[in-house]
């Protein structure tokens, strides 16, 4: 179930759920439909003939998937992407300001621990 607070008022609203980094694919980052068209302008009319990006759109096409949420603001989540998540049983979802990310608890407690010295290399250089 989405949390409360993160849950759009448009009851129709889709999320599209990619498995994160597209190279390792620690996680599920959980898109709204605004970042989700973002990500597409990005690529639009670039991947035509760039071999590369080529790639990357079929990657992202099989490591993803529609999110719809129910009346009460819950979803299925893919059963093929999950298990590739090591999502089994239980999740911990993780807000990301205008996007969220699901992971298996045990992954993402390492990955707190690991976040905590990025946070300090970068900290310095964001302006606010």
């Amino acid at each position: 179930m989405i949390p409360a607070k993160w849950r759009p008022k448009d009851p129709g609203v889709e999320f599209h759920v990619i498995l994160w980094p597209i190279q390792t694919k620690e996680y599920l980052l959980v898109l709204p439909p605004e970042r989700w068209q973002l990500l597409l302008e990005r690529l639009k009319g670039n991947s035509i003939n760039n071999r590369g990006l080529a790639a990357y759109e079929r990657e992202i096409a099989r490591s993803s998937a529609v999110l719809e949420l129910d009346k009460v603001g819950r979803f299925c989540l893919p059963e093929n992407l999950a298990e590739q998540a090591g999502i089994n049983g239980e999740a911990f979802f993780v807000g990301r300001l205008n996007k969220f990310e699901i992971w298996n608890p045990k992954r993402a407690k390492a990955a707190a621990a690991a976040d905590v010295a990025l946070v300090n290399e970068i900290a310095g250089s964001i302006e606010l």
